[in-house]
């Protein structure tokens, strides 16, 4: 609404209360100074209300300043819950690449563990395999095993040897003791084998079985000791000769 329709408004509402002043015959004074008697009492009752308000105004400003306050330390909580749930993002962060680097040392622990116990198994020289090379009978299944045993280990030392690695020493005198016994006792149980050729009406099919049942014995002997075998393969030609 426009300024001059308000106050077009205001005449007309004028003009309505002065015709009814002047119908009802009374004087426009008096009526003014009625007018101005019941606005005052209006405003004395406005501000008696107010006064007897003013408890309950004041109570709700200071229900309006307590919550204020409540919203002010709300805020600043939610504030410090914020930073504390980035410190814990970062610190879950952390814990997560600590574990991973755990996990990663484990698993390199277990593969070294794996590698050493590994190289001590194809290095160590057991109470067995002493015994066996030193007693059993070349022709027994059991020196046969050990003897593949002392050969893996015999070649296991040779590639220890080439990297310097200081264990290997403590086993090469014993390995190489070993070694020696088990060339000899091959050597005799070839020449044996092969002697009994040289009887007369001897059956050749027996012994050359058990030289072939036991044909890794050449092989070793070719490996540690190639003058024995050059030996053996020798008087095995002159002997079929």
């Amino acid at each position: 609404m426009s300024h001059s329709e308000e106050e077009n408004l205001q005449d007309h509402l004028q003009e309505d209360i002065v015709k009814e002043a002047l119908a009802s015959g009374q004087d426009l004074r008096e009526y003014s100074k009625q007018v101005e008697v019941e606005l005052a009492s209006c405003e004395q009752a406005s501000i008696q209300d107010y006064i007897s308000q003013a408890g309950n105004i004041a109570q709700l400003h200071t229900q309006i300043s307590s919550c204020d306050g409540i919203l002010a330390r709300m805020e600043n909580l939610l504030l410090s819950f914020q930073t504390d749930l980035g410190s814990i993002s970062s610190e879950i962060l952390t814990l997560q690449q600590e574990s991973v680097d755990m996990n990663l040392r484990l698993k390199n622990r277990q593969s070294v563990r794996g590698e050493l116990s590994q190289f001590v198994d194809d290095l160590v020289v057991t109470e067995q395999l002493i015994t066996t090379i030193m007693d059993t009978p070349v022709s027994e299944q059991q020196f046969l095993e050990q003897l593949q045993v002392l050969d893996h280990k015999i070649e296991f030392l040779k590639e220890q040897s080439f990297r310097e690695a200081r264990a290997a020493q403590d086993v090469k005198d014993v390995l190489e003791k070993l070694k020696i016994k088990a060339v000899a006792k091959i050597r005799e149980y070839f020449l044996l084998k092969i002697n009994q050729f040289k009887k007369p009406l001897a059956n050749y099919q027996i012994p050359q079985n058990a030289m072939l049942r036991f044909k890794f014995y050449f092989q070793f002997l070719q490996k540690v000791n190639r003058e024995v075998a050059s030996e053996v393969r020798e008087e095995y030609i002159d002997t079929m000769s």
